[in-house]
């Protein structure tokens, strides 16, 4: 009885830090030596979300995202409710996070540009 209930628990203690590490996720962008811009690409599934981290060297600079999905939404520290299309926020200096919200019911393949000025 106990090495069943034992089993039990190990197992949901796995999925549900399967799930929290899943709901914490960041990507973080990171520029080729030399340049200022990069473009990546992915899926987010419906209903859901993804965060990306950009490091910006000083206070004050410029990040601009584009994004080629109309669906998909852009949030930031300056626009938290998100903006289709193309969005910019002032940096502080070190980690700064934006994301991708899909409030859709299917997946959405996109093609983002990030760059910092």
């Amino acid at each position: 009885m106990i090495k069943k209930l034992s089993v039990y628990f190990v197992l949901l203690m796995t999925i549900s830090l399967m799930t929290s590490v899943e709901l914490y996720a960041q990507t973080r962008i990171r520029f080729a030596k030399g340049r200022n811009s990069t473009t990546i690409s992915g899926t987010i599934p419906a209903q859901s979300n993804r965060t990306f981290v950009v490091r910006a060297g000083w206070n004050g600079q410029i990040v601009r995202v584009s994004v080629n999905a109309p669906k998909l939404k852009i949030f930031s520290s300056e626009a938290p409710k998100g903006e289709s299309g193309s969005s910019s926020f002032e940096t502080y200096s070190g980690d700064n996070e934006f994301g991708l919200d899909n409030p859709t019911n299917r997946p959405i393949s996109y093609k983002m540009t990030i760059s910092v000025r």
